[in-house]
């Protein structure tokens, strides 16, 4: 027995200590032993932890994006440039002020609250989400995947040359400016990401879901650009560049990780126009969104899209798969729950008050009528447009059967 013990061990260390280039790993990211092998079903049998999957340039790339120093030899010059260590210190405190208060207190709700109310599905679905895989993990962390679609552009990985170290300063600013709304109010403005993730320096949501994952204590394993065919099928591609090329209605990324429990994950981020006119044309993908299956649904900082008319498809995806929806009043208006085919049941937080004056066409007296009736649990903290503590409001709407 001690000899497969360590014969298994050298094995899984000299995998886990392989690097790629960053190039590599977008198609052909590394991979560790899973169940299905001889030397992992050794492992288990003698009762070790399963080792986690992780690709060690991927996260380097990752812990330079979110300002995380460390001792790998991949990016070794970057870390050791003075424009790194004063974005790293900068951010560190950021983050550890963000994390001290707002998602501690994401996290206690989601504790006392969602956890009591939501029943969990494999399948979290975001729309209109951005990059926010933050919100979707600190809320639903029991999901094993992530789906998750907006606008933007999913970018690419950048490559952090050594000739470039003195030059990065424009990229941490940018990353720094792109999290200024998320970190203060919790969501992000559509007008600013227009501008934040579509530059030079960082060109798409693929930046910030890498620091947000590699911030909450994830190892990423696997980072791979996709498409979606006209059978609802995820179709690999070679390179972010291809993707950039592709002439696609759907582009997306598939990035594997592990989170600090050691357990396998996947996040699926889709650029593609939601609106019916583009899923009309885009049958693939609403295959791809009924395959899910049963889902969750989380809605926040939706700009009331689905209050309109011609969003009916994701809509009624959204109402027809989903066993519960948690969102604000920015997401599905109140009415198409109590016009449609299934009973639901409702579980009230915060206030319900008139939507900021940008949105202010889209208030709902039922809503609001029906908050005063059944009444509401407090929140504790802001969320939504709304986001000042007193004035946001949070639905769980749970699917009777």
């Amino acid at each position: 027995m001690s000899k497969l013990f360590f014969s298994v061990l050298t094995i899984a260390l000299t995998i886990s200590s392989c690097q790629t280039s960053s190039d590599q790993t977008e198609s052909k990211p590394k991979t560790v032993l899973h169940k299905d092998s001889v030397a992992s079903e050794a492992i288990d049998s003698l009762a070790l932890k399963p080792m986690p999957c992780a690709n060690d340039s991927l996260n380097a790339i990752a812990n330079v994006m979110s300002g995380i120093a460390d001792s790998s030899m991949v990016y070794k010059d970057v870390q050791h440039s003075s424009s790194f260590q004063t974005f790293s210190a900068n951010f560190n405190k950021r983050w550890m002020s963000f994390d001290s208060s707002r998602l501690t207190n994401l996290s206690t709700f989601r504790e006392n609250e969602i956890s009591k109310v939501v029943k969990k599905q494999s399948t979290l679905f975001y729309p209109f989400s951005g990059p926010d895989i933050l919100h979707a993990q600190t809320f639903f962390p029991d999901a094993d995947n992530y789906v998750m679609i907006g606008l933007e552009p999913v970018g690419s990985l950048p490559a952090f040359k050594n000739s470039q170290v003195d030059s990065l300063m424009p990229y941490y600013n940018t990353i720094n400016t792109s999290l200024d709304a998320i970190l203060k109010f919790s969501f992000f403005r559509t007008v600013s990401m227009s501008k934040d993730l579509k530059n030079a320096e960082v060109d798409g949501t693929l930046h910030l879901l890498f620091l947000f994952l590699k911030r909450t204590g994830n190892l990423i394993c696997s980072a791979k650009p996709v498409t979606v065919d006209s059978l609802g099928h995820v179709v690999y591609l070679n390179s972010f560049l291809e993707l950039k090329k592709s002439k696609s209605l759907t582009k997306g990324v598939e990035i594997k990780f592990t989170d600090k429990n050691n357990q396998p994950k996947t996040v699926s981020y889709f650029s593609l126009n939601a609106a019916d006119g583009g899923m009309k044309q885009n049958k693939g993908f609403m295959t791809y969104l009924t395959n899910m299956g049963k889902i969750n649904t989380y809605l926040k900082g939706a700009s009331y899209l689905m209050h309109k008319s011609y969003f009916s498809m994701v809509r009624n995806v959204i109402l027809n798969q989903s066993e519960h929806v948690i969102q604000d009043d920015s997401g599905i208006a109140f009415h198409y729950f109590t016009e449609s085919n299934s009973a639901w049941s409702y579980t009230f937080y915060g206030s319900y008050i008139r939507p900021i004056a940008m949105f202010s066409a889209f208030y709902q007296a039922d809503l609001d009528s029906t908050y005063k009736q059944q009444g509401s649990k407090n929140i504790g903290f802001g969320i939504g447009y709304n986001f000042r503590d007193k004035n946001s409001n949070f639905m769980i709407a749970t699917k009777k059967h």
